[in-house]
């Protein structure tokens, strides 16, 4: 099993964004692209999976293994929860309003369907893609892997940079409107053409947080899309303001044939 293991990562990966996906469809009641990475993986369910098919192996008994699974993949997604929260400062998922939570990051109700679910993987799950993964030649799978392995460390790349960048985006455009602030009342105070100087400042200014707005507000969005309970004290209070891409849209268009004329 051990020579299978990325290509079982990848499976449970996919598996577990379909798993996700489908849930959070069904409860949001639209369609819902679930999961941390760009593409369709969660790497959580593939590491957790993993963890599970190595330790199902101690044994055989249904109980046990149940039990075994609450334990390991209840541990995991505290893990994965208090590693999220201290490398991007925000919170992806909150227990809080569940009976039975332990920080919001985990929760009694989950447990057991973990619990559940780790029966379901290793009794009938994983011996049926044994079965399939079997009938690839391993030169195939090889190739797989290594094609695979790549798309997700470019994927896990592109989502991290994005993502560690949202909170500096946002501060920068708190910082923006303390600039615009300063400059407003310096205009105040000023007559001639000093004063049209600051004033084409402050006009650079809001269409450079104009545009840092829409695209911390696409990001945001898709993000809370996967993690409608996601949330920190700069999203927080970014996502207070009222924004509407569209007017905004109209102002940078409206910004743009000004400087034009």
């Amino acid at each position: 099993m051990q020579d299978k293991i990325i290509f079982y990562f990848i499976i449970y990966s996919f598996l577990g964004w379909c798993l996700e996906s489908i849930y959070k469809t069904i409860i949001f009641r639209k369609p819902t692209n679930s999961g941390f990475l760009y593409g369709p993986l969660c790497p959580m369910y593939g590491i957790g999976a993993v963890i599970m098919i190595m330790a199902g192996t101690l044994s055989n008994n249904i109980l046990v293994i149940f039990l075994m699974s609450i334990v390991i993949f209840t541990i995991w997604e505290y893990l994965v929860a208090v590693v999220l929260e201290k490398l991007f400062k925000t919170k992806y998922w909150d227990y809080s309003d569940i009976k039975f939570n332990f920080q919001g990051r985990i929760c009694l109700k989950n447990s057991i369907y973990w619990g559940i679910l780790g029966v379901l993987l290793i009794f009938i799950i994983q011996p049926s893609i044994e079965k399939l993964v079997e009938l690839i030649p391993n030169t195939i799978l090889m190739y797989l892997d290594v094609i695979l392995s790549i798309a997700i460390i470019v994927d896990v790349g592109v989502t991290l940079f994005r993502i560690m960048f949202i909170d500096k985006k946002i501060r920068q455009v708190f910082e923006i409107s303390d600039a615009i602030k300063e400059k407003l009342a310096e205009i105040k105070e000023t007559e001639g053409e000093y004063r049209e100087n600051l004033r084409m400042v402050v006009s650079e200014l809001k269409t450079k947080q104009e545009i840092l707005k829409i695209k911390i507000y696409k990001r945001i969005i898709r993000l809370k899309k996967s993690f409608p309970e996601m949330h920190s004290e700069n999203l927080t209070k970014f996502m207070k303001q009222k924004i509407s891409i569209d007017k905004i849209k109209e102002k940078l268009e409206k910004s743009k044939k000004h400087k034009e004329e």
